[in-house]
Parts: C-alpha cells; sequence; structure tokens
C-alpha cells in the first residue's frame, strides 16, 4: 500500500475532482446540445409548418404539446437505450480483458511491453512500468483498457443521467417555439416564435463554443445556419398546403 504525504494527497484530490468534472461535462455535453437544439429546430419546423398551412392557434398549440411531450420521451428512451447498449459492450470488453490478464499473464506482458516500446519507452523503464502495473490488477486492467482497447473505466456512460439530460433539454428547447403561440394570435405568434427561437440556437451555440474555447460567435452562428434550415423547410411545406 503507497502512502501519500499531505500535500500528495491534496493533489491526489484535486486531480479526481478534475476528472469528475471532465467526465460529466462530456458525458453530458452531447446530450444537452443534442436535446435542446433537436427540441428547438424540430418543434419550431412542424408547429411553423403547421401554423402557416392551417392558421388554427389551437392545432397548432396541441401538436406543439404533443410534439415535446412525445419526442421528449423519445429521445430519453432512446439516449438511454444508446448509453446502455454501448456501456455494455464496453464493459463486455472490459471483462474479456481482464479475464486474458487473468489467464495469460506472459502474453499481457509482451502486449505491454510492445505497446510502450512502441511509444518509445527504453527498455529499463518498461521494465519499472511493467513492475508497478503487474503489482497492481486495477492499475493494469486500466492501463491496458486505455492504451489498447481506447477504454477509460472510470469514463463509461451512465444511461439514467444521460436520458434525464437529454429529456429536460428537450422539453426545454421544444417550449421555447410553442410558448408564444399559447399567449398571442397566429399571425404575431409566429414571428415571434421564429425570432425567440433563433436567438435561442444562437445562444446554445455560443455556449457549445465558449466551453470548448473556441470562437462563441462562429459556433453561434454555425448552429443557427444549420438549424435554421428545418424551420424554413417546415415552412415551405406549410405554405404548399395553406
Amino acid at each position: 500500500m503507497v502512502l501519500l504525504r499531505a500535500p500528495e494527497k491534496e493533489a491526489a484530490q484535486i486531480i479526481r475532482r478534475r476528472h469528475t468534472m471532465a467526465d460529466l461535462i462530456r458525458n453530458r455535453l452531447r446530450d444537452a446540445v443534442f436535446g435542446t437544439q433537436d427540441g428547438l429546430i424540430s418543434t419550431l419546423g412542424a408547429l411553423t409548418g403547421i401554423a402557416e398551412g392551417t392558421r388554427d392557434r389551437t392545432a397548432v398549440v396541441i401538436a406543439g404539446l404533443v410534439i415535446v411531450t412525445v419526442e421528449s420521451l423519445s429521445m430519453a428512451a432512446g439516449s438511454y437505450l444508446s448509453s446502455k447498449s454501448h456501456r455494455e459492450y464496453l464493459e463486455r470488453l472490459l471483462r474479456e480483458e481482464r479475464e486474458a490478464i487473468r489467464k495469460n499473464p506472459e502474453e499481457e506482458r509482451e502486449e505491454l511491453r510492445a505497446m510502450y516500446r512502441i511509444r518509445g519507452y527504453t527498455d529499463p523503464e518498461i521494465t519499472l512500468i511493467e513492475k508497478r502495473l503487474f503489482s497492481d490488477d486495477r492499475l493494469l486492467l486500466e492501463d491496458m483498457a486505455h492504451k489498447e482497447l481506447g477504454i477509460c473505466p472510470q469514463s463509461l456512460d451512465e444511461p439514467v443521467g444521460n436520458a434525464l439530460v437529454m429529456g429536460v433539454a428537450y422539453i426545454l428547447g421544444g417550449l421555447v417555439p410553442t410558448v408564444p403561440y399559447f399567449v398571442f394570435p397566429i399571425p404575431r405568434a409566429m414571428p415571434i416564435s421564429i425570432l425567440c427561437t433563433t436567438l435561442c440556437l444562437f445562444a446554445l451555440g455560443g455556449a457549445k463554443g465558449w466551453v470548448v474555447r473556441q470562437s462563441w460567435w462562429r459556433s453561434g452562428l454555425e448552429m443557427l445556419a444549420v438549424a435554421g434550415l428545418a424551420a424554413a423547410v417546415g415552412f415551405l411545406i406549410g405554405s404548399c398546403f395553406k
């Protein structure tokens, strides 16, 4: 057992906190962005088309509620099932790697040496690393899984958390283009819905750019340009059946 001095314990705690935060952002950012932008885009596109085609406020409001409710549940279920399938597959690979280490330790030693030798480590360095890793099964599995399989055992998906983020994000996104139709008649609600959704899309893209340390305004414009096509298509289809 390795005993850490106070400064080393503090440094280890900082590293763990940073690792946990990075995992949280990585695992949730995709679902949050996907759910929010899909809620904004698909709801806006559908409601704009229905509003333009029917000019019936009641029909638009009912359609908005149905779309947000059904699609949020569908997206959450899809996120849960896909995350769970991905996690189960990675867990299977980890079990196979753990079993390979148990049954064929010499073969795993050779693989370990080859991996570090390819990366430029000298034989004395590899010997030290090999001795340390093979003295701790947890460290050995973590290192082999990361280097050989590209898996970090501590960073597997959390299906329930991903599903909650996806579902809530879709609801929040879908309400933006829907709410104006609760308050205003269609001629006023439609431009307000489009404007609010446009601003939210730009803000979402800007926030994503800030998180990933890219140009926030460029990221916002990219999100707006890609997403705005859906509303335009919905409007055109609605116009054809007006």
